[in-house]
């Protein structure tokens, strides 16, 4: 914990309160130095409550001299007298033993000391009991003492964390990165069921063996450094119950080094796990064992990437980069300089002091402090939406908890604030009329001030004049008759297909009816009676026969119209099987270019709208920025897309029918937009841009301008509406 300097005057206002106190450290307070930033600090370390606390030097030297005989204010003096360029100022006295009275450090003369005591632990409990509320998604309650149980393992624990245990290490994450590469087709088919009722149990256990074994490691590698561990519990992350163990002790580590490795030991093994975890999956067959094994690589790896690496949680990433930066207490510094920034630029409070100490800070310090609550915000927000998808009414409670929590509590902690705040006690009219004046400037110009509205939808181009070739029959493509990318002429082959039971087929057919003209030969002769079935029964036969023929021509594919062959899926695909009625390509006619997208349900709001421009840009060819002819809005619904490029089967955005093969049919209709490039486009092309038929991107369409506000509404219920039909 940070002790901040306070102001720079030597005498304060509220040095009454302290200065006939006599108070001393208590005895389970000890010290040793340490160095951040080329600076030496003076570590506090409660060994009763086991927390730490860090000081200036100037500071513990001031704390040295109390001795609980004489009173604050004469051992203030005699520092002044000993020393008057390392003595704190009484500001900075005052602050100083406010916040060690407020964290028990403190032991008093006077006989209601044990009193005091017991209303600072109530003040402190009371404290800890609102920022378990506030902190609700992660809930610590402590279990049992492991440090005996540590002290036992630590032959163990150092024949793990040694150079033999590193190669090993690494040679477990090698083999469990080539287990995934090997099986990488299907890594990801699992990912859509692990929030499913059947698969929750098999994730919590995931949990909670990954988990484990990362407080384990944590508590494993500050004992080999000599640090104490007392301290084993559950914590409820999001609700779901986890170990944890109290590593603290690593802060009075004086090496960085050491301090890093512990802050690092969980992921390191929670990685490992990953490792084994994903050969056992990629070795087993389908179960329960195998889903268990999925669910252990993703805790493992993805989570306590998201979370635990991830320096802009207060979890092992941000211990390590507070180490590595040297910076402690940066969370709430950042904070606290951002409250600065707000304080002395937008309230313009002259008083407000900065939590920054040197530029490096004051520049590290706000942009932590905004990445950190963006990420947070962005990370909640996407849990509480994977959680609704398939449990709408939990994720609708966790998401109103999340608006509480992140909007309404400050919010009304900032009113309280301006209301009552003792900083502004000479400037709250100041502060109000500020306060009031940005919120009027900010939702004016978010409501009234009208500004581009844009929707933006992916789409392919094609040339204007072109016909997909589909496969008249089914059969193997056996030879490709025109290359791909040459011009061809209407009617030109451009691929044969085989089908060895088509022409067994015709040959039975065939038989069949040699053995009827036989039959009416032999009937014309002798049994005129029967010459009519026979006769009916051939016509028949002919009509299938011809029917058989139409479908062994059909297997030479030829060119509808004159233009480019474009089936660059055909160059590898000799042997393939192709159903009746697939796409093998596009005969197109280059020259003249159309740009045609998708636009969602959801979006229709686009037909009530005039659209002022339309602008593409092509995937591979983003700087340039292409101007259509105006677009048009087909006014039905369509079920096929123009492209399988533009569905989720292709690598696209739209949801396509499992039952389709070709990845072509939407899974809900959609509306078409059809943009021409104009006339002039074509100097641009031979310049700049190549187009070809196929080519994906995204179109651009400026609409009518309205206020953000009304854009932004707009956006968030069509969101829902997406992704939950509400």
């Amino acid at each position: 914990m940070s002790l901040e300097e306070a102001s720079g005057r030597t005498f304060s206002d509220s040095w009454h309160r302290v200065a006939t106190v006599r108070v001393c450290l208590r005895g389970s307070v000890a010290a040793h130095r340490q160095s951040f930033q080329g600076q030496g600090w003076v570590i506090l370390h409660d060994r009763l409550s086991s927390d730490w606390y860090r000081v200036s030097p100037d500071a513990y030297h001031f704390l040295s001299r109390l001795d609980g005989q004489q009173t604050v204010e004469e051992v203030w003096e005699a520092s002044i007298s000993a020393d008057p360029e390392r003595a704190l100022t009484q500001e900075e006295v005052v602050q100083l033993l406010g916040q060690l009275n407020l964290s028990n450090l403190l032991q008093y003369d006077a006989q209601p000391s044990d009193e005091s005591l017991f209303d600072r632990l109530i003040k402190r409990k009371s404290k800890e009991r609102k920022a378990l509320m506030m902190g609700f998604l992660a809930i610590k309650i402590p279990l049992f003492d492991p440090d005996r149980f540590l002290n036992r393992s630590l032959p163990a624990i150092r024949l793990i964390f040694s150079r033999w245990g590193l190669f090993v290490y690494v040679a477990l994450l090698l083999w469990g990165a080539k287990a995934l590469i090997d099986a990488s087709d299907r890594l990801f088919d699992q990912s859509a069921g692990l929030l499913a009722p059947s698969n929750l149990g098999l994730l919590y256990l995931g949990f909670l063996v990954s988990k484990a074994l990362h407080e384990i490691s944590h508590a494993a590698v500050c004992k080999r450094f000599g640090g104490e561990v007392h301290t084993l519990g559950v914590m409820l992350l999001i609700f779901a119950p986890m170990p944890y163990v109290d590593a603290s002790a690593t802060w009075g580590f004086r090496s960085r080094t050491e301090r890093v490795m512990v802050g690092l030991a969980g992921v390191a093994a929670e990685l490992a796990l990953a490792a084994v975890a994903a050969i056992l999956w990629a070795n087993t067959a389908p179960g329960t064992f195998n889903s268990l094994a999925y669910n252990v690589i993703f805790v493992a790896s993805v989570s306590t990437l998201v979370f635990n690496l991830n320096p802009l949680l207060r979890f092992d990433g941000y211990h390590m980069l507070v180490d590595l930066i040297e910076m402690p207490n940066l969370f709430q510094r950042s904070r606290d300089q951002l409250k600065y920034l707000g304080e002395r630029y937008l309230l313009r409070l002259p008083q407000a002091q900065p939590a920054a100490r040197t530029p490096r800070e004051g520049v590290l310090l706000p942009l932590y402090g905004v990445a950190s609550i963006v990420y947070w915000l962005l990370l909640m927000s996407t849990i509480v939406f994977f959680i609704a998808e398939e449990y709408l009414d939990l994720g609708l409670a966790l998401a109103i908890l999340l608006v509480i929590f992140s909007f309404v509590v400050p919010l009304g902690k900032f009113l309280k604030y301006l209301a009552t705040g003792p900083t502004l006690a000479d400037h709250r009219a100041q502060a109000v009329f500020s306060t009031v004046a940005i919120i009027a400037v900010v939702m004016g110009f978010l409501s009234l001030v009208p500004l581009p509205d844009r929707v933006r939808v992916t789409g392919v181009v094609q040339a204007q004049a072109s016909q997909q070739v589909h496969t008249g029959t089914e059969g193997f493509l056996v030879e490709l008759l025109a290359r791909p990318g040459s011009t061809v002429e209407a009617g030109q082959p451009l691929a044969r297909l085989s089908n060895p039971s088509l022409d067994f087929e015709i040959r039975s057919v065939e038989m069949q009816l040699s053995a009827l003209v036989a039959q009416e030969i032999r009937a014309v002769a002798t049994a005129v009676a029967d010459l009519a079935a026979i006769s009916k029964q051939k016509t028949a036969v002919e009509e299938s026969l011809h029917d058989l023929h139409q479908r062994r021509d059909a297997l030479i594919l030829r060119a509808p119209l004159s233009g480019t062959w474009a089936a660059p899926q055909l160059i590898d695909a000799q042997g393939q099987w192709f159903a009746r009625g697939s796409a093998l390509g596009t005969v197109a006619q280059l020259g003249e270019w159309k740009f045609i997208a998708v636009l969602p349900q959801v979006a229709s709001h686009v037909f009530k709208e005039e659209i002022q421009q339309a602008e593409v840009r092509l995937v591979g060819q983003e700087q340039h920025n292409l101007f259509t002819e105006p677009a048009r809005v087909m006014p039905f619904e369509q079920g096929a897309l123009p492209s399988a490029a533009l569905g989720m089967a292709g690598g696209g955005l739209i949801a396509v029918s499992p039952s389709d093969p070709q990845g072509l049919v939407a899974a809900e209709p959609f509306f078409r937009i059809e943009a021409a490039f104009g006339p002039g486009f074509q100097g641009l092309t031979d310049r700049a841009v190549r187009l070809s038929h196929g080519q994906i991107g995204t179109m651009r369409l400026t609409l009518s301008s309205r206020p953000l506000l009304a854009q932004w509404t707009r956006d968030v219920r069509q969101f829902l509406q997406r992704r939950f039909r509400v």
